[in-house]
């Protein structure tokens, strides 16, 4: 059994939250606050939240929303793992956000998670999206996807999207031996 001791993350809003005068950042807030409680998650609550802000000069554009908390024996097989990302990507529905990064670490080592809103990357020849693709193919990044997110494994520039450290070998063995059976997209609901 393998004992995880937290985990950690940031995700950034869209832009236009900024701009928008009908949904804005305290559309996020309301959901991180108010509804956030009512899905009963068993890794997610309002209170390791942040609720970032919109105030010059601590925000430039885009809105950062950070979150952490510690755990004891914490995703010790897929079905976990699998809970838990059901969980976070049921919170990325929710927010108009265009990146996300999740480190998780314990006693026998990190895992670094990430998503990528699909939608906020353009489906233009030479567009942000194909741009994207091809990193992650010629860096060989490990990354899978699905309707609404790209999801992988390794550290990326908030900003960019792009994978600032990726896995190495034995980072994806360790991961591949802890969680044998997973795959992506899940095939099941939050449980």
């Amino acid at each position: 059994m393998y004992e995880w001791n937290y985990f950690y993350g940031v995700l950034m809003l869209d832009m236009d939250y900024a701009r928008n005068e009908t949904r804005n950042h305290k559309e996020a807030i309301r959901f991180i606050q108010n509804e956030l409680i009512t899905k009963n998650y068993y890794y997610f609550h309002p209170a390791i939240f942040s609720v970032g802000t919109e105030e010059k000069p601590y925000c430039y554009d885009n809105v950062f929303i950070t979150f952490g908390r510690s755990a004891k024996y914490f995703l010790y097989d897929t079905n976990e793992l699998y809970n838990f990302i059901l969980e976070f990507e049921d919170i990325l529905k929710n927010l108009d956000f265009e990146t996300a990064q999740i480190k998780i670490g314990g006693i026998y080592g990190d895992n670094t998670l990430f998503w990528l809103n699909r939608e906020k990357l353009l489906n233009d020849k030479g567009s942000s999206l194909e741009t994207t693709l091809e990193y992650f193919s010629e860096n060989k990044i490990r990354y899978y996807e699905n309707d609404m997110f790209y999801f992988g494994f390794g550290e990326i520039n908030i900003s960019t999207g792009w994978c600032e450290k990726k896995y190495d070998e034995e980072e994806l063995e360790l991961f591949d031996k802890i969680y044998p059976d997973f795959e992506y997209p899940i095939k099941k609901s939050i449980s």
